[in-house]
């Protein structure tokens, strides 16, 4: 059965939209921001019974963060932290220790990947690296040979995860993780699952493309708005507009987009995510927004529609329970699921039903 969508909103494109009031208050809102994890601005905005609880629960909010950033992240070692990028430079000679909440991420994903058409591989880490590295450079990029060459190192079957013993091994030691396509998602639903049970259940948390509301706005409104961004301006001008408005509570938004983290080389563009066929970046559109529950799913699930044409990511969508989407096509064609219709401003979606 398809999802049904609450009708709530979110604040997508990195904007939280936060309007009306009533004398329905039961809460005061509060918002706060940091930018330490997952290499993205992150904020908090909540409705809690005094400042003193919203800024206790913003401070564990903010150390759940920063402990997850430090666990996936695969470009820097942290003293006490066996994290990804300890396993990355271990696993490869002898099994090697690993977080408990890295060991959950692989093994989530060992169980997703095959789900995800071939569109999603953690274990493409050289081929992520390599590109990292030109795009830092700025200057260049990688040749065929050298993408095809590291290409031969990518095979998740080749990592051996022991959970009992809490190890990780490569049995191919040139093979390397990268878990972008899903840990910040994943971070955002743990993050997301323990407010709900907080004095804070009536949330929005924005991590840079990645939304997640729980209960409705104790201001009067029945939804949350979330403003999905629009691509076009974001990459040409820098601009951070709206393309549209999904009213949605209990949900969580996803995008994947050709305009989060690019570079130019002869006055041609080259985004992040990368095609496991070409090893290049994709070009079917300029971004995907998944609409579903949990925040994990849909960030992997966003990586995975980036990376087909829209005929085949439809069909793909229209197959799977639960899911929405909505996609800006390379010729700002706009295209959604007709479950996600009636929550689109566009639409005649609202955030109220009174």
């Amino acid at each position: 059965m398809k999802l049904k969508l609450r009708f709530a909103c979110i604040a997508m494109a990195l904007c939280l939209l936060c309007g009306g009031c009533s004398a329905e208050k039961k809460a005061a809102k509060y918002t706060a921001t940091f930018y330490d994890a997952f290499d993205t601005v992150i904020t908090f905005l909540g409705f809690a019974p005094s400042q003193q609880v919203f800024d206790d629960t913003f401070a564990r909010v903010k150390e759940m963060f920063l402990r997850y950033h430090r666990i996936y992240d695969g470009y820097n070692a942290y003293e006490g932290v066996h994290n990804l990028y300890y396993v990355n430079a271990n696993a490869g000679r002898e099994p090697t220790e690993a977080e408990p909440e890295l060991i959950d991420l692989l093994l989530f994903m060992k169980e997703m990947q095959p789900k995800l058409m071939g569109r999603v591989n953690v274990a493409m880490g050289a081929v992520l690296r390599c590109w990292h590295e030109y795009r830092e450079a700025g200057v260049a990029v990688p040749t065929e040979d050298e993408l095809l060459a590291l290409s031969r190192h990518c095979d998740f079957d080749d990592v051996i995860i022991d959970r009992e013993a809490g190890t990780v091994y490569f049995s191919d030691p040139e093979l390397s993780l990268d878990l972008g396509a899903a840990a910040k998602g994943y971070t955002v639903q743990i993050v997301a699952s323990w407010l709900l049970t907080s004095d804070i259940p009536s949330f929005i948390i924005n991590a840079g493309g990645n939304v997640c509301c729980g209960h409705k706005p104790l201001d009067g409104r029945d939804r949350w708005g979330v403003g999905i961004q629009n691509p076009e301006d974001a990459k040409a001008l820098g601009a951070n507009t709206i393309k549209d408005v999904a009213y949605l509570t209990d949900m969580s938004v996803v995008t994947s987009g050709d305009y989060q983290r690019y570079y130019v080389v002869d006055g041609a563009s080259y985004h992040h995510i990368i095609d496991p066929d070409t090893l290049f970046p994709s070009d079917f559109m300029h971004q995907v927004t998944v609409v579903t529950p949990d925040s994990g799913y849909a960030d992997v699930l966003s990586t995975a529609l980036f990376l087909m044409p829209y005929d085949q990511g439809r069909a793909f969508v229209d197959s799977l329970d639960g899911v929405e989407a909505y996609w800006v096509l390379m010729d700002g064609t706009v295209r959604f699921t007709d479950g996600l219709a009636p929550a689109l401003q566009s639409q005649g979606g609202v955030s109220t039903d009174r």
